[in-house]
C-alpha cells in the first residue's frame, strides 16, 4: 500500500509538555500502520496560527491540528462550552466530563455542525492569568490589555471580567509583552514556563479559571474514508500513550512549574476566586452563550451526589 502522509500542525516549541505528546503520537500511528501512515509535524506555528491550522484542514494545507479547543467555537456553537470559565473544578471533574457520556456528546455535536472530527480530548493544565501589575480582585483587571485565545467566549469572558480582552497569534505574545503592548497573558503554567514569560510578566495569579482540553483534530469524512486498519490505528494512538504521557506529565508538573517560575522571578498571587466566579457564572452563560447554557448546567453537576 502507497505511504499516506498527513500533515500535523501546532503552535508550541517542541519542549511543552503536549508538543511531546504529538510526536508520541505520530510515532505510534507510524507503528500500528508498519509506516503505511506517516504524520509530518510542523510545530512552533510553522504553518500558522491555531485558527489558520484549524481551518486548514479544510482546505488540506494540513490534515491534523493539536490545540486548545475553543478554537473550535470559530465553527460549532457546542464548541463554546470549553473555554467558559470556572466550569470545571478541578482534574477528577475534568476526566468525569470528557472520557465520559458527556464529552462523547459533545464530540457527536462538534461533528454535526461542523464536520471536524476530535479524536481525543488531552489534559492540559488549568490556565493562569499572569500580568505586569498585581491582581487581587476583579477591579485590579480593569483597562489591562490581555491576550486571549481568538474565541468569543474567552473574548466576551474577560471582557466582562473588566480587561480588554487581546487575540493575538500566540507566536507574537512573548514580543507583545516585551514591548508594552499587552498587559498580560492567560496560558497553562507549562506554556507560561516553555515560553520563558517570566522575563518579560512579574505576577502570576492563580485564578485557575479554565481547565481547556487540548484536542487533537481532524476532518470527519477524511477520517471516514480512510482505510479502517487506518482509521483505527489514528484513533488508538490518539487516546493511548501520548493522551496518558500528557495527563501524567500536567498531573506531576503542575508544582514544579510554579516552583520553577518563582524561581525565576515571578511573585505568585492568589486571589479568593469567588468574585470571578460570580461575574462570569450561570448568569452569564445563560445571557451571553444560551445555545449551551443547559451543557454548562449539565457539565457543572457532573460528579455531583444527584448524577453519580
Amino acid at each position: 500500500m502507497a505511504e499516506t502522509v498527513l500533515r500535523l500542525g501546532h503552535v508550541w516549541s517542541n519542549s511543552e509538555v503536549h508538543a511531546v505528546s504529538v510526536q508520541k503520537f505520530a510515532d505510534d500511528v507510524s507503528a500500528a500502520t508498519n509506516g503505511e501512515v506517516r504524520i509530518d509535524i510542523y510545530g512552533n506555528s510553522t504553518l500558522g496560527s491555531d485558527r489558520e491550522l484549524l481551518e486548514g484542514i479544510k482546505f488540506m494545507t494540513n490534515d491534523i491540528w493539536v490545540g486548545g479547543a475553543g478554537v473550535l467555537s470559530t465553527a460549532s456553537d457546542t464548541a463554546r462550552i470549553f473555554t467558559i470559565p470556572f466550569m470545571i473544578q478541578d482534574i477528577d471533574h475534568y476526566n468525569a466530563v470528557y472520557d465520559g457520556e458527556v464529552g462523547q456528546q459533545v464530540t457527536d455535536a462538534i461533528r454535526n455542525e461542523s464536520g471536524y472530527e476530535v479524536l481525543s480530548y488531552w489534559l492540559r493544565g488549568p490556565r493562569w492569568l499572569t500580568t505586569k501589575k498585581e491582581i487581587h480582585k476583579p477591579d485590579d483587571l480593569s483597562g489591562l490589555k490581555v491576550r486571549v485565545p481568538d474565541s468569543t467566549v474567552t473574548v466576551k469572558s474577560w471582557n466582562q471580567l473588566g480587561v480588554a480582552a487581546t487575540p493575538m497569534n500566540f507566536g507574537e505574545v512573548f514580543n507583545a509583552l516585551q514591548q508594552g503592548v499587552i498587559d498580560g497573558q492567560e496560558n497553562p503554567l507549562s506554556l507560561i514556563d516553555s515560553s520563558q514569560f517570566a522575563q518579560v510578566v512579574k505576577y502570576l495569579i492563580r485564578t485557575e479559571h479554565a481547565y481547556e482540553p487540548v484536542t487533537v483534530v481532524m476532518d470527519a469524512q477524511r477520517l471516514q474514508e480512510m482505510p479502517e486498519n487506518h482509521r483505527k490505528a489514528i484513533m488508538e494512538a490518539a487516546n493511548g500513550v501520548a493522551k496518558k504521557y500528557a495527563a501524567d506529565e500536567v498531573n506531576k508538573g503542575e508544582q514544579a512549574f510554579l516552583t520553577k517560575l518563582q524561581n525565576d522571578g515571578m511573585i505568585l498571587i492568589e486571589p479568593d476566586k469567588q468574585p470571578f466566579q460570580e461575574k462570569v457564572g450561570s448568569d452569564f452563560v445563560k445571557e451571553n452563550f444560551p445555545t449551551v447554557s443547559d451543557l454548562y448546567t449539565t457539565i457543572v453537576g457532573v460528579g455531583t451526589p444527584a448524577n453519580k
